[in-house]
């Protein structure tokens, strides 16, 4: 707007609404057009000098200019044809969510610029606060301050902050959503303890391309090591992590992290790599893994791979992978699932590679290379129809199928193919009291073997198995209801009929099998071996019941106070294979009591009768509220060493005790104590104590222990370690 425009629409403004020069308790609203945002003066005073073009403002000025400045000043003024602002005394102004406070402030309404003497700044969000010598508004979103502090303390006035950044000049820029600083100190409290001559930090917790607070920690193997990661913003959809990690003792590491996504697919690879100056070659580990959904069809990918076999041990990833993983695994798979209004198919195919860490070498590791698998379920519409008039229907019969072919292979060059085929009829109908099920199917196993996959001496190449499973279940369910609806108790019997009739297994190979421990949970199982290569042969009852109790809480909610379960199974001499050759087997029960809200008691127990010992136990004893968490726990186990391949291990008891606890004695201060001790060394397998003090603006916490070992000698022992957080700029810690 030119000067002879900006006047005639001073002058017409002033015109229409003013009579006097002096106006008391006034307030006035300043316009040059209809599309300009109005600005609002507001105080006890008013003076007008209609000559120069000039508002005088006294005694509570509130100046607002709605969504861009809200102000307020014991004195301000306005030249109109500039459209400038001044203020002065305990000014207070927000722009865009954050609040600055001064005794001095100048603003260029039209260019939304201005500067601002000695300024403190709350900025919005977790924005964290800033103050200087002087802020110079270079648009509405970018600030620039000069000799200036920054914290994510809030502080009573007059309180120094726990810690701060000072720095000779810090630009804040929103739009960006970057807080940019030059010759940066750290203090905590008035000690100076780090320099950097440049940072950049979010102002949001918005993702944002630039240096991350770095980590460090000191290690026995690896010496002095740290973390300095640099984030990548690529695009909204593609990010990447790259790090610096320098060993004092190793030499440096690199990481590599690239993440991608999409509408239907999902990524991530990770990749690091050393020249190992103590062993004198190269190390590394890499990591892909990616999820794809293609019309109806879903792609997993996983590529995991260790250039020697002992990276975890001397570079532990527990963001990545378990460090005491023994067996990384590789695999593509596709999966596509069909789903019916009543009753599913599904199809799965890929293949698997395994990396053996324990091994030399993988010559001797089973591969999967490839497998498929379909499962149909489906109701018999045809024999619904074939009964139709009787008390049978078709929504009573299922028929289920799972089969399978898997080729399995090793780089000896010894290989085998093994085809499994199980369809089976299944039944279920409701009762007044319960309901009626039960399952009959057939089982064709097949093997074509190269050479000897298992490494158990010569076998037949070409070998089979045929089955038969027959499963018959009654399950009832007697209720009563006590004090007026109060409380409810149940009893549920239930009784299973198991036959499963198999030919000869003993010359066939084992490459996923494994005998699994009797509970209440595998009571009514018609297999009691994982995989497809053992069948659990034979026939016998399984009988149990399971009684509850409910109970109303104040809120009328209905609450499972307590649940026990008892079972044991019975089968006929000849098929106790499985039960020590006795006539019944062990008894297993369970027991989940909730007496109390935050309380919780859980027990899961196998007894044998005829020893009268108790083979194994679990037991838990929990409470938990919004401060505290203790969960307290026994463990015992008698294994079982019953069939080649299939070993528990040794007979001898295991018993062992663990502790997990967290507290918080006072309002800042957090204790945590994980224990695990064994009843047979007399001593703690591992344990870990920490202590944790949690600040409004920064925390600390001292742990240390002994972690459980792995399978390997260099695995596991002690550490310590100390962790501070500055919040708002990240952590760094020492630990070992």
């Amino acid at each position: 707007m030119n000067p002879e425009r900006r006047a005639r629409a001073g002058r017409r403004l002033l015109s229409a609404c003013l009579a006097s020069l002096l106006l008391h308790h006034a307030s006035l609203v300043l316009a040059e057009s209809a599309d300009e945002i109005p600005i609002d003066f507001n105080a006890d005073q008013l003076d007008i000098d209609q000559k120069n073009q000039r508002i005088e403002a006294k005694g509570k000025v509130q100046v607002s200019q709605p969504g861009r400045m809200e102000l307020s000043a014991d004195e301000a003024s306005y030249v109109i044809d500039k459209r400038e602002v001044q203020a002065s005394g305990n000014v207070r102004m927000e722009r865009n969510g954050d609040l600055f406070t001064s005794d001095k402030v100048q603003l260029d309404i039209e260019n939304r610029t201005g500067s601002m003497e000695k300024p403190v700044a709350d900025l919005k969000g977790p924005g964290g606060h800033v103050a200087g010598e002087h802020v110079d508004f270079l648009s509405q979103d970018h600030y620039l301050l000069r000799e200036a502090t920054y914290t994510n303390c809030d502080c009573a006035p007059g309180e120094k902050p726990s810690w701060q950044l000072t720095a000779r000049e810090v630009d804040l820029d929103r739009e960006a959503n970057t807080m940019t600083a030059k010759d940066v100190h750290l203090r905590l409290g008035d000690v100076p303890v780090m320099w950097v001559p440049w940072w950049r930090h979010p102002l949001l917790p918005k993702r944002q391309s630039g240096l991350l607070f770095p980590t460090m920690r000191a290690a026995g193997g690896n010496g002095f090591e740290a973390d300095i990661p640099y984030y990548w913003d690529i695009a909204p959809d593609r990010d990447a992590t790259l790090t610096l990690h320098p060993t004092s003792r190793r030499g440096m590491l690199t990481k590599v992290q690239y993440r991608y996504m999409g509408s239907d697919y999902r990524g991530q690879l990770d990749t690091q790599n050393i020249y190992d100056s103590v062993e004198e070659r190269h190390r590394g580990l890499t990591l892909f893994q990616h999820q794809h959904n293609v019309g109806s069809w879903a792609l997993d990918a996983r590529l995991a791979n260790s250039q020697t076999r002992d990276f975890l041990n001397d570079f532990p990833q527990k963001k990545l992978i378990d460090p005491r993983e023994r067996r990384l695994e590789s695999h593509l798979e596709a999966d596509r699932l069909w789903l019916r209004k009543q009753g599913y198919s599904n199809f799965q195919t890929g293949t698997a590679w395994y990396q053996n860490l324990d091994a030399a070498n993988d010559r001797y590791t089973v591969q999967r290379l490839p497998y498929m698998s379909f499962t149909d379920n489906r109701p018999l519409q045809a024999l619904g129809r074939a009964v139709e008039g009787n008390s049978l229907n078709a929504g009573h019969f299922q028929l289920h199928g799972d089969y399978k072919f898997d080729s399995f292979y090793q780089l000896s060059g010894d290989a085998a193919q093994r085809l499994d085929l199980a369809p089976e009829l299944q039944y279920w109908r409701a009762l007044p009291i319960g309901h009626v099920s039960g399952a009959m199917g057939l089982r064709q196993t097949s093997y074509l073997m190269q050479g000897d996959p298992n490494q158990t001496g010569p076998k037949d190449p070409s070998e089979s198995r045929e089955a038969a499973s027959l499963r018959l279940r009654l399950d009832m369910d007697l209720a009563r209801a006590y004090g007026n609806g109060a409380y409810k108790h149940t009893l549920e019997p239930a009784v299973q009929y198991a036959m499963l009739a198999s030919s000869n297994q003993s010359g066939l190979p084992n490459f996923d099998s494994t005998l699994r421990h009797f509970s209440v949970g595998n009571l009514f199982d018609g297999n009691l071996y994982s995989g497809d290569d053992r069948l659990s042969a034979g026939q016998w009852v399984a009988y149990g019941i399971t009684s509850r109790l409910f109970g109303r809480q104040d809120g009328g909610a209905v609450r499972n106070l307590v649940t026990l379960t008892v079972g044991q199974r019975w089968a006929p001499e000849g098929d106790r294979e499985y039960q020590r050759n006795h006539p019944f087997s062990d008894v297993v029960s369970g027991v989940e009591w909730s007496p109390f809200d935050h309380w919780s008691v859980s027990l899961a127990n196998r007894y044998d009768q005829y020893d009268n010992t108790v083979r194994s136990m679990e037991t838990a004893l929990a409470y938990s509220d919004a401060a505290t968490r203790v969960a307290l726990g026994y463990h015992r186990n008698r294994p079982e060493t019953q069939l080649v391949f299939l070993t528990e291990g040794s007979s001898e008891p295991l018993e062992e005790l663990t502790l997990q606890a967290s507290w918080r004695a006072r309002e800042n201060w957090r204790f945590k104590q994980d224990a695990d001790y064994s009843l047979e060394t007399s001593g703690l397998k591992s344990w870990r104590s920490g202590i944790a003090y949690d600040h409004s603006c920064w925390s600390v916490e001292l742990s240390g222990g002994r972690e459980l070992s792995s399978q390997t000698n260099k695995h596991g022992g002690g550490f310590i370690g100390l962790y501070f957080i500055l919040k708002g700029l990240g952590g760094y810690g020492v630990s070992s």
